[in-house]
């Protein structure tokens, strides 16, 4: 388990294995044990550098948002695949619930905004702490496929932890890593699947492939070497995530191979992202429109920004509209 989930682990191994060969090939006074001895230490080296390239991959969140503190919260926390850190707002009517999930080196502070806007609607709302974010527990190889799974043990057991006597509908809100792991969740949904009622997904991202085109460019890995760098990643992946198919193409951690909403959906995008551009939005919007049966809006705003945007009345303006919409629909089905 340390080799798998410990991101640093194999390339010190393989530091200190090639320093030991180095160390015995001075020593030796044989040419063809000298020779023997270099070719292992080059092999040595290529897996040295492309572990380290796999390390440096796998970052995790860092520094984390601070807590949010407000008059009417609850802190708790909840042993998922991962030790989770919710918050909650909870009274004793019975009302729909808004679960909210942050993006990536966020927190639920940073939602307190959107949180407070389901609250004057008349929600309950929970905001869940990804791992190694807020208070949840530290994760060395942080995965998306990791994530959503923990998401899932969570959601299967809500009621363990709440009282959803007093939830007649559940909603999912998701903002942009938020947003990832709830396609993939909608994929993995079981136990209560039937109380969700619509997902809101604010700039959301939707393609690794084009995180990973990033991550060549920060990492500087050369054009000859992105395909073993890829095998690699992705055997790290598949060993993190047992849980999930194991991923062989850069295709299936794309939607809609990743996942689809094959519920009621919003898409609320900020038009000038300057995280992750409007390329996720539009893949999205491309196969999310072919799911049929469900109310499907998608919205570009202009005042919308990716980061920060904790209020904004046209996007609380059109997730209040489509909730309305869902409803009339619900009733009248």
């Amino acid at each position: 388990m340390l080799f798998v989930y410990h991101r640093w682990t194999r390339p010190t191994i393989l530091f200190a294995l090639t320093t030991i060969c180095l160390i015995i090939c001075i020593n030796l006074a044989s040419v063809t044990a000298r020779l023997i001895i270099l070719a292992v230490i080059l092999i040595l080296l290529y897996n040295l550098v492309i572990e380290s390239w796999v390390a440096l991959a796998f970052i995790a969140p860092g520094k984390r948002k601070k807590e949010l503190i407000a008059p009417g919260w609850s802190s708790q926390f909840h042993n998922c695949e991962t030790i989770i850190h919710t918050m909650s707002y909870f009274d004793n009517e019975i009302r729909p619930l808004a679960i909210i999930i942050h993006g990536w080196r966020s927190g639920a502070s940073s939602m307190q905004g959107r949180a407070e806007h389901y609250i004057r609607l008349g929600f309950h709302v929970i905001i869940f702490e990804l791992p190694g974010h807020g208070k949840s527990e530290s994760i060395s190889k942080w995965t998306a496929g990791h994530a959503s799974t923990t998401f899932n043990d969570f959601f299967d057991r809500l009621d363990d932890w709440f009282d959803l006597r007093l939830v007649n509908n559940v909603y999912l809100h998701g903002h942009s890593m938020g947003g990832f792991v709830l396609l993939r969740f909608d994929r993995l949904k079981s136990k209560g699947e039937n109380r969700i009622k619509g997902y809101i997904l604010e700039s959301p991202m939707t393609c690794y492939s084009m995180i990973f085109e990033e991550s060549l460019q920060t990492l500087k890995i050369p054009k000859y070497a992105v395909n073993a760098f890829w095998r690699r990643l992705s055997r790290h992946f598949n060993q993190i995530n047992p849980r999930i198919a194991d991923v062989t193409d850069l295709s299936e951690v794309d939607t809609p191979k990743w996942g689809l909403i094959r519920n009621n959906c919003i898409v609320v995008q900020a038009e000038q992202d300057d995280r992750l551009g409007l390329d996720h939005y539009y893949r999205l919007i491309e196969h999310q429109q072919n799911v049929t049966n469900y109310i499907f809006e998608h919205h570009l705003v202009t005042s919308l920004s990716h980061a920060g945007a904790r209020q904004n009345t046209i996007r609380d303006a059109l997730i209040e509209s489509w909730l309305d919409s869902v409803k009339d629909h619900s009733d009248s089905a």
